[in-house]
């Protein structure tokens, strides 16, 4: 199986998901919490890995090695929403909003990165990983996206452990 126009998918797959991420923050006001940033980031992560796999378009080990760490990611991803659906699963006075240590780690990783609004504004977060600022049919943004999330994991196994049969020197999409 060529595994090229699966890279390519999640590849589009992430840049939709982060154009609505920065869609609801930009056009609809709604400020990511420090739990939301990180997903944000696995999800760049996971872009962009799946976008240097498919330029890459790998055989073998390098295969493995593309197909590991975005599973890695992608199940990093999971763990990250499922913590914040949990916190949102507790009475607001158990909640530890979204843990310790966190936003320090956060502050400290945008005061490391070349400083500008754009990345200032990407990165800040105003809202706690335990509150709920919007949602539909009942459901919170981590609701919505835990499934998701889910998903991308499953489909980024079931792509690693694929065996990948290209010929070596073809540069198709087939």
């Amino acid at each position: 199986m060529n595994k090229r126009p699966h890279y390519l998918f999640v590849f589009v797959f992430c840049l939709a998901l982060l154009g609505a991420a920065l869609f609801f923050q930009f056009v609809m006001g709604l400020d990511p919490c420090p739990l939301c940033i990180l997903q944000r980031m696995a999800m760049i992560g996971i872009g962009l890995v799946a976008l240097l796999a498919f330029l890459h378009n790998p055989t073998g080990l390098v295969d493995k090695v593309y197909g590991g760490l975005l599973v890695v990611v992608g199940l990093f991803s999971v763990g990250v929403a499922l913590r914040q659906v949990w916190l949102l699963s507790l009475p607001s006075e158990e909640a530890d909003s979204c843990g310790p240590g966190l936003e320090l780690w956060l502050d400290r990783f945008i005061a490391a990165l070349p400083q500008g609004q754009v990345t200032e504004a990407l990165l800040r977060s105003s809202a706690g990983c335990d509150e709920v600022s919007w949602s539909i049919w009942g459901l919170g943004m981590p609701q919505l996206t835990f499934p998701v999330f889910i998903f991308f994991a499953f489909y980024l196994i079931w792509l690693f452990f694929k065996r990948s049969n290209r010929h070596v020197g073809t540069f198709s999409m087939r």
